[in-house]
């Protein structure tokens, strides 16, 4: 396969960005809410570069969290195109379609309940605790990658913390992870500096697409 002029879809979480460990960073309005969409806009950024690196020529990125408006359009590289806003037929996945070559999934977070997940839950904490299909408990990255199998386009890459990376792997070994933080507990992590997390990120994405080959 050809990796010029690869079309790359990236849903966009928050909750599992480096540096992000409190509600206070994910929820609109909250005090250190404009700190997690920079720090969510800088990781999906790298991603993007990382898809370019490999020779991508379409990126689409799905604002994937909340009220689906917390990526900062501005800052966004220029690349990229922006799915934004809530009222939509797809929660985390609108626009994407068979004409993509590959997924990403960014500041991905654990399953709900999961040990040592950093803000881990399953699309609505209030009423979602698992979601299980064959018996394996799904995450949210899980349950995109499903939707995004029905149109033929993998899920190749995730970023997101260590409990999340260990999840996702467990159901579909060959997508690759990018660890920016590790979890002590719901709400306290270890988490790489920015720079170093989005430096991380951008590899990952750049091999991934470069694995499609494989």
């Amino acid at each position: 396969m050809s990796l010029l002029g690869l079309s790359v879809f990236i849903s966009a979480d928050i909750e599992g960005t480096a540096g992000v460990v409190s509600l206070l960073q994910c929820v609109p309005g909250e005090a250190e809410y404009e700190m997690g969409k920079r720090l969510m806009t800088g990781e999906v950024n790298a991603a993007v570069q990382g898809a370019i690196d490999a020779g991508a020529s379409r990126i689409v990125v799905c604002d994937a969290h909340a009220n689906m408006q917390n990526i900062l359009p501005e800052q966004l590289l220029p690349e990229a195109e922006l799915v934004r806003g809530a009222i939509r037929d797809s929660l985390q996945m609108q626009g994407i379609d068979d004409t993509y070559d590959a997924l990403f999934v960014t500041g991905a977070h654990a399953a709900a309940g999961t040990h040592r997940g950093v803000l881990d839950h399953s699309w609505v904490s209030r009423m979602v605790y698992n979601i299980r299909i064959d018996g394996a408990t799904l995450n949210e990255p899980c349950l995109n990658a499903i939707t995004a199998g029905y149109y033929g386009v993998p899920l190749v890459m995730v970023s997101g913390d260590c409990a999340m990376v260990e999840q996702t792997k467990a159901v579909m070994p060959d997508v690759r992870g990018a660890v920016v933080k590790e979890g002590y507990s719901r709400y306290c992590a270890r988490s790489l500096h920015p720079e170093r997390a989005r430096a991380l990120i951008r590899e990952t994405a750049r091999e991934a697409l470069e694995n499609l080959e494989q």
